[in-house]
């Protein structure tokens, strides 16, 4: 095991590829720079199908990418990610959500965002959910 000791299970995860067999083994991810290679690799893959995102990805966003996706990736995982506004907690748990090959929802606040606007984003979450786990 190298120095960091970072484990996931995203190595041979291929998004963009839906018949690529994915076994998700759970192993030593090796030093920060072949998670960097990786998730370099996973942005630019994210950026054909989405809104390319600018990210510099240091050591310790890479860190937090492997984070985010492990708890994702767990049986009704969850989190609360906190920090400074523009620190990236967003772009991050995008990129850790498209390497999981998930799909994204969001919630858009805008001003007069009331209770009734949540429960209706929740019923349209809840539909997304129901066509696909």
């Amino acid at each position: 095991m190298k120095d960091p000791i970072i484990f996931g299970d995203f190595i041979m995860s291929n998004p963009n590829d839906p018949e690529a067999e994915d076994p998700r083994l759970y192993e030593d991810l090796g030093g920060f720079d072949e998670i960097k290679e990786k998730l370099v690799k996973m942005l630019e893959e994210y950026g054909f199908e989405n809104k390319p995102m600018n990210l510099v990805l240091f050591n310790d966003a890479l860190e937090h990418v492997t984070k985010i996706h492990r708890i994702i990736r767990f049986p009704k995982g969850c989190g609360l990610l906190v920090g400074f506004g523009g620190s990236g907690k967003q772009s991050l748990t995008k990129l850790a959500t498209f390497t999981a090959c998930y799909d994204l929802f969001t919630i858009s606040l805008v001003r007069g965002y009331k209770e009734a606007d949540f429960k209706e984003d929740l019923r349209n979450l809840y539909k997304l959910v129901i066509k696909k786990p």
